[in-house]
């Protein structure tokens, strides 16, 4: 990544995390008046979200802006929260869904409510760490909302807007639908899988990036090309991600095999389980959903992998995916700020080259 990009990050990630305290601060002391089992929910909430990450959403939100409009106003760095309030709904539930007991180095907002009531009670519920994380997720939901409902520009603006924020949960529900029922399916394609990254993946990305060029009045090819830019750069991350939830380090920010053991059908299985030999097919079959997969069976996996050439594979999809997204920045009329295009530009530069 070059100064540039780093030190936009840097600067935006910043002005979004104040942006959070600041609000969450507010929901805080509004939950200390009704008890303090909603302080703690509240607190619980914000620790779970400021937690970590690059804010990469709600940065492309207000640089999508920032390429039609010229500036960036504080306004739109409010407004950008809706999607990361959006993005860490769906983290919480996705926990949930895969069972995971750590997201970025800490308990899972569920987990954590799992332990809280083994504390109060001296029993295990596990239950009641799941049914409080669903209303974790449903509250983040619903603050995002209610953030882009007061955004401080045009009505007609808004309800567009707004109008982006629903189908971006819409798809993403789709797309957790899918990845749920890909494993069950006699034999998952490439199509199934780049489907269900469009829905799970794409949907937010590019629902973020509408939302910026919504806001800043973009015309209706800005957004659409923009709109598209974001669906073939999320696809790649995606495939990016698989990639490293295998062959990375634990700074990716869950266990290795992971995905292996929830039986995921991502592209580098779905590529190795087409090229294998049927001695291997079989043993990667019998793999996948192993809930005590060992090391060992993790390494047999990745030797897999690698020998059907499924691996490199997905690797040189990742990198069509970037320059075809590119592309569509160049389509965008009238042309977006030059600073801003830069950063896209590097942007999907960093999703592939990423090593966490």
């Amino acid at each position: 990544m070059n100064e540039y990009f780093n030190a936009k990050i840097k600067e935006l990630s910043e002005r979004v995390n104040n942006a959070l305290n600041e609000y969450f601060n507010a929901k805080i002391e509004e939950a200390r008046r009704i008890s303090v089992n909603h302080y703690e929910y509240y607190s619980k909430l914000k620790d779970f979200v400021l937690r970590g990450g690059k804010r990469l959403r709600p940065v492309s939100l207000i640089m999508a802006y920032k390429g039609i409009k010229g500036v960036i106003d504080e306004g739109v760095v409010r407004a950008s929260l809706c999607v990361e309030l959006l993005h860490n709904s769906s983290l919480i539930h996705d926990d949930i869904m895969d069972r995971d007991e750590y997201r970025r180095g800490e308990p899972t907002f569920h987990a954590l409510y799992r332990e809280w009531y083994r504390r109060v009670k001296a029993e295990l519920n596990e239950h009641f760490g799941v049914s409080m994380g669903i209303l974790g997720g449903d509250s983040l939901f619903n603050m995002g909302f209610e953030i882009l409902s007061n955004a401080p520009f045009h009505p007609s603006l808004v309800i567009r807007s707004l109008n982006h924020y629903v189908e971006a949960y819409r798809e993403l529900v789709d797309g957790m639908i899918l990845d749920m029922m890909l494993p069950l399916l006699p034999s998952a394609s490439e199509e199934d899988y780049m489907l269900m990254v469009s829905l799970k993946t794409g949907a937010l990305f590019e629902k973020s990036i509408a939302i910026g060029a919504t806001l800043a009045g973009g015309s209706e090819l800005q957004v659409s090309k923009l709109s598209e830019y974001a669906q073939l750069a999320a696809q790649a991350f995606q495939v990016r991600d698989d990639v490293l939830g295998l062959f990375g380090g634990e700074e990716v920010g869950k266990p290795i095999g992971s995905d292996l053991r929830e039986g995921k059908r991502t592209l580098i299985v779905i590529k190795a389980l087409e090229g294998a030999t049927q001695d291997d097919r079989i043993k990667l079959q019998r793999l996948l959903g192993k809930r005590d997969l060992t090391i060992q069976e993790v390494e047999e996996a990745k030797r897999i992998i690698i020998s059907t050439g499924a691996l490199n594979y997905a690797q040189a999809k990742a990198l069509k995916l970037v320059e075809a997204a590119k592309q569509k920045l160049k389509e965008a009329k009238p042309p977006l700020n030059k600073e801003a295009e830069a950063f896209f530009i590097e942007l999907t530069d960093f999703f592939i080259e990423r090593s966490y």
